[in-house]
């Protein structure tokens, strides 16, 4: 059984929310690269239309860089989310998701990757910067972000059981 996918206003609802919580959680970094990581990896990919969430990524990296103080403001977190908000996206299309154990994994790896990715474009875009603890938070909370945007993004008709 396949899960459905959530409407166009709905997901874009839910990333104008996390993007609002991301400039308003500047003052707790670690809160802001989970919140951050939930909005490029969960909710902005979309198969149908990838240009609604390339410039949600897009958002989302400007947000974050915008932020915090001591971290470069060149575009490189934006590139970085970018891309990978398209490598979910065709992730999506291409290997739709039967359940939440496979949705965690998934944003796993793509947590890894994001950490790998935004580091390695901020350096190119700069020099050396903190890496900071984010990512690992991110990756520590998947379970919680991962369970909460698959409820949000493919919560279905229920079955009338409890």
């Amino acid at each position: 059984m396949r899960t459905s996918a959530p409407s166009l206003t709905r997901q874009n609802l839910f990333c104008a929310a996390a993007l609002g919580l991301i400039v308003l959680s500047a003052p707790f970094p670690m809160l802001q690269a989970v919140l951050h990581a939930a909005l490029v990896l969960a909710l902005a990919p979309r198969t149908e239309s990838p240009l609604f969430g390339t410039l949600w990524a897009l958002a989302a990296g400007w947000a974050l860089e915008g932020t915090l103080r001591l971290y470069p403001h060149l575009g490189g977190t934006a590139w970085a989310d970018m891309t990978l908000t398209l490598l979910a996206s065709w992730m999506v299309g291409r290997w739709p998701l039967e359940g939440l154990k496979g949705w965690w994994v998934r944003l796993a790896s793509l947590s890894l990757l994001h950490a790998l990715l935004v580091h390695g474009a901020v350096r190119l875009a700069t020099t050396s910067h903190p890496w900071g603890w984010g990512w690992f938070w991110t990756l520590l909370s998947v379970p919680l972000w991962g369970w909460l945007t698959w409820r949000l993004l493919h919560a279905g008709p229920s079955s009338g059981r409890r």
